[in-house]
């Protein structure tokens, strides 16, 4: 029991298309690996940023003088 499938070659694409289409789906997915590593790069100087931003923060605290409690107290 075999299955013939009839195969209508009039509205066949021609090879030509198929090939235009395959070199910009190319470009395109070059397009957007590009893009992804443009945002990737982004991404780790925004993480270096912060990081460098909060050992600014936390050094500056532990450097600070700490405030003592009596004077803060014989203000008010």
């Amino acid at each position: 029991m075999s299955e013939h499938v009839k195969i209508d070659t009039d509205g066949a694409t021609p090879v030509t298309d198929i090939d235009t289409a395959m070199a910009e789906i190319r470009q395109q997915l070059g397009a957007r690996d590009d893009r992804i590593a443009e945002l990737e790069k982004r991404l780790d100087d925004q993480e270096y940023s912060v990081r460098r931003v909060l050992d600014m923060l936390i050094e500056w605290l532990e450097d600070e003088q700490p405030v003592e409690t009596d004077s803060i107290r014989d203000v008010g």
